[in-house]
């Protein structure tokens, strides 16, 4: 009796590349690899038998590992080689590591490997090869923009077989855009990543990468995470221990470091350019495959509470928060930006990989640099998994919206971030996750009556970021305002002919300070003056900065309120043309002097494609100041006075708390 039997295959492919095998008079890269084990087995080969016996066996592990794909077949020179190439990969990562830590000698006999496992690969594509098969793609179907980067690699078809895993990456990333200038790069991987550098030649070369996720994005279980995923940053990842990457860094001899803000985490690094690689290896590590262990978390919660105590100790840095908290009470913008004490007890490894597995996602992230090539940058990124981050699901793309709108429909943002170091006392803005910022004013006082001086600050809610006039305007608001302290230094560009220095501390010695602030985000910001004075004088400062508002709201008549206070220069209230000017030209130089900075020019460069897709030269920045008249000043400070007001004091605070509401009603503030 003839009995049939029937074998289930829980790989169907398997039996497809089978038929490809026999069909085929070329050996399989397994066979190859097969025959050669039995020679060296023969000969003794101390050199190649380890060589083939681990690959053999990375190979069969990869077709039995639950984690592989379904269609993975040894039958498949594709699928093997992607196996042969992410060892090659790892031996790579050995030699740097061996020739870091002084071990010439096993980075030699690691490049013998390599070469050995480089015989079984099909032949690659050059990169010759590759440019012209994509620029051919391109031609044919027209193709432009990001949005092409799926039918051009549809009709490219390269394979691993064909080419290496990073040259795939590479050309997955084709598509790229130039700015009109012809001096900024951007390179969109498909998973939404983008790439981008400026041709700056120089001693150090800069690198960033740019997390779109911030303490406005936080609720109640999450908040002040953003703050330690900053205070996490450079520890324990799958490639470095804390000590080797501290050890990485000391050696790099550059700069390095990570923060976080109210809508953005950056991590940054100056190195020499012969450092460029190892500097991304550091951040690609930290950023994408951070190690969350306990003893880090534990570190963490017995160091943060000093931290929040030293920044409750320094008024500079603790009022401007409890500004935000009392001028957005419902979240978002006034999210507290350290971790409360509260929540830092309640975090743990798993609640913190959670969140980075939330917000480091593909399209959250930009990688920027300047003075590297652009195509080894994109390289680089590819070997260090940037190109390789898993792209958010639909329905956490869906939750990445303002106002029904997603990131590709929000209006144009040209000019957004470029003013982040001078115009934004905080962080500059990126498009927002989730609901928008609610407005709401309120005051705050603090009382600590033994306190040297009692410290003010009056806010109102101005414009965001997108806003673009309204983010000119009260850029050179600030500048005409401008203020400083009782013993600044004088000179150029010091604003010693801004108002808030003639106006006030020439004219009242008991003033400390009078300073004027905007801090600008996505879609709203809080433009005021902060000062400080003696004990016992609380209520009369607040009188003094809320005439000086509406002093410029007022124009060229005279102010709509009577003040208590003598004003000098009475007979001119409004900011005259010459003023007006005189803030402009003071901006415009503080830009560029700041754009001498390559650290500056290299975060500017990053938060401008992560908020706008595009960098907006200087120069379109220039006119755009030059735009702003003296009329515009005047109706900018008058919106300002239209919404309620955010008043924070600190010290000494009786007369501001009794005197307090008087004042504000005969300015027509609302608090």
């Amino acid at each position: 009796m003839f009995i049939r039997k029937t074998v289930a295959c829980t790989r169907p492919a398997a039996f497809a590349g089978l038929r490809r095998c026999l069909s085929s008079d070329t050996p399989t890269i397994v066979t190859r690899l097969k025959a050669d084990l039995k020679t060296a087995m023969k000969e003794k080969d101390k050199v190649r038998l380890p060589v083939i016996k681990g690959i053999l066996s990375d190979i069969m592990y990869a077709e039995k590992s639950p984690a592989s794909s379904p269609t993975f077949s040894t039958y498949s020179d594709a699928d093997v080689a992607t196996v042969i190439q992410r060892v090659i990969r790892r031996r790579h990562e050995s030699i740097t590591s061996f020739v870091d830590g002084g071990r010439p000698e096993l980075a030699e006999a690691e490049k013998i490997k390599i070469a050995i496992l480089e015989q079984y690969l099909p032949q690659q594509l050059t990169a010759e090869q590759i440019e012209a098969r994509a620029k051919d793609v391109i031609r044919k179907l027209g193709a432009s923009g990001a949005k092409a980067i799926g039918p051009v690699m549809r009709d490219i078809g390269i394979s691993p077989a064909e080419a290496s895993k990073a040259r795939v990456a590479e050309i997955k990333a084709t598509v790229t855009e130039t700015s009109a200038d012809g001096r900024t790069l951007v390179t969109t991987f498909p998973n939404g990543l983008r790439v981008t550098s400026e041709p700056d030649p120089g001693h150090f070369s800069a690198i960033g990468v740019y997390v779109d996720a911030g303490s406005r994005y936080e609720d109640a279980s999450t908040a002040g995470y953003a703050h330690l995923m900053d205070r996490l940053a450079f520890r324990n990842s799958e490639r470095f221990s804390s000590a080797d990457a501290m050890a990485a860094i000391e050696k790099l001899g550059g700069s390095i470091m990570s923060s976080s803000s109210r809508e953005c985490i950056m991590y940054q690094a100056a190195v020499f350019p012969h450092d460029v690689p190892t500097a991304i290896r550091l951040l690609a590590d930290t950023t994408l495959r951070p190690k969350f262990l306990p003893e880090d978390v534990e570190e963490l919660q017995a160091t943060v509470p000093w931290e929040l105590q030293d920044v409750e100790s320094k008024a500079d840095m603790f009022l401007p928060e409890k500004l935000h908290e009392a001028a957005f009470k419902t979240g978002t913008l006034g999210n507290p930006l350290l971790c409360p004490p509260d929540q830092l007890g309640r975090a743990t490894p798993s609640l913190l990989a959670d969140y980075h597995k939330q917000w480091y996602r593909p399209e959250r992230i930009v990688v920027a640099a300047i003075g590297v090539d652009h195509q080894e940058l994109v390289r680089m990124c590819a070997d260090n998994g940037f190109a390789d981050l898993a792209p958010a699901s639909p329905a956490g793309a869906a939750a990445d919206t303002v106002s029904g709108h997603s990131q590709q429909e929000m209006p144009d943002e040209s000019s957004r971030s470029w003013f982040r170091k001078i115009l934004t006392g905080d962080g500059a803005a990126t498009q927002t996750a989730g609901r928008k910022s609610l407005y709401t004013g309120g005051t705050w006082f603090d009382a600590k009556p033994d306190m040297d001086f009692t410290q003010l600050y009056l806010g109102f809610k101005s414009a965001g970021i997108d806003n673009e006039h309204g983010l000119y305007l009260y850029a050179v608001l600030q500048m005409l305002l401008g203020g400083g302290g009782s013993f600044s230094a004088g000179g150029p560009g010091k604003g010693m002919y801004s108002r808030l220095y003639t106006r006030v501390l020439n004219q009242h010695a008991w003033i400390e300070s009078c300073v004027a602030f905007h801090h600008c985000y996505t879609d709203a910001g809080l433009f005021g003056i902060s000062a400080s004075c003696r004990p016992r004088n609380e209520h009369a400062l607040f009188d003094v900065m809320a005439t000086e508002l509406e002093a410029v709201a007022s124009g060229s008549g005279r102010l709509l309120s009577r003040s208590a206070i003598r004003r000098p220069y009475a007979s001119q209230e409004g900011a005259t043309a010459l003023e007006v000017r005189r803030a402009k030209n003071q901006l415009k130089s503080n830009l560029l002097m700041n754009l001498e900075s390559r650290m500056v020019q290299l975060e500017d460069l990053g938060r401008q494609i992560q908020v706008s897709g595009h960098k907006v030269p200087a120069e379109t920045m220039i006119k755009h100041i030059e735009a702003i008249t003296p009329d515009d000043i005047r109706k900018g400070a008058a919106d300002l006075l239209k919404n309620p007001a955010t008043l924070i004091a600190q010290g000494y605070v009786d007369g501001i708390s009794k005197f307090g509401p008087q004042v504000a009603a005969n300015h027509g503030i609302k608090l």
